[in-house]
């Protein structure tokens, strides 16, 4: 009995072995089959993971040389390398800077050059503050008939006051009903309503 035992476990272990070593066979082929197309594959990945690693790298530096100019922009307005560094590494913070420059200094140029901002906040802020520096009711209006429209209330309070101001009252109150009771300008709005504008003479 332990010899026919064993004879049966040595045709089990090689059974086991045939079929391993076929697997083996198997896979050794699969790989001769589709070796290029798997390094290719593998060196693709390897390319792109070098990549992104590389893009943001540069995205990073960009970001660390612009934020220096800004700084440096912000001590010295007059840094003109500073100024081109900043355009040519992140233009969305050159129109920034250029806007906060533009507001302190009243600069009507700056902030028409600034509606056509690629950055969709700075546009929509130049855009109002430079119809409120024009004191321009047509612009305001323009301005607060626009669906995305930042400070559409705040337009309607500036439209209302220029109204007081040049004296078509009954006009100004009207406009400034329209501002929504849930604005943060509504409280302002009512004020003026009631008071009105004491314009001198």
């Amino acid at each position: 009995m332990g010899t026919k035992e064993n004879i049966e476990y040595i045709k089990q272990e090689l059974s086991n072995e045939e079929k391993l070593l076929e697997s083996v066979i198997k896979l050794e082929k699969w790989y001769k089959k589709y070796k290029k197309p798997l390094v290719g594959a593998v060196i693709m990945i390897v390319l792109i993971g070098v990549g992104y690693m590389g893009y943001e790298w540069k995205k990073q530096h960009n970001l660390h040389i612009s934020n220096q100019a800004f700084n440096k922009l912000l001590l010295n307005p007059q840094d003109k390398k500073a100024l081109e560094t900043l355009q040519s590494t992140n233009p969305e913070l050159y129109d920034l800077y250029l806007y906060h420059q533009a507001m302190q200094t009243r600069n009507k140029q700056l902030l028409k050059k600034l509606t056509s901002s690629k950055n969709p906040i700075i546009a929509d802020l130049a855009t109002y503050h430079l119809a409120v520096l024009d004191k321009n009711n047509k612009k305001l209006k323009a301005y607060m008939m626009r669906n995305d429209a930042l400070l559409k209330e705040m337009a309607g309070l500036d439209d209302g006051y220029l109204l007081f101001s040049s004296d078509r009252i009954l006009q100004g109150k009207e406009d400034l009903s329209q501002i929504s009771k849930e604005s943060p300008a509504y409280p302002y709005a009512l004020l003026l309503k009631h008071y009105g504008v004491k314009v001198a003479k």
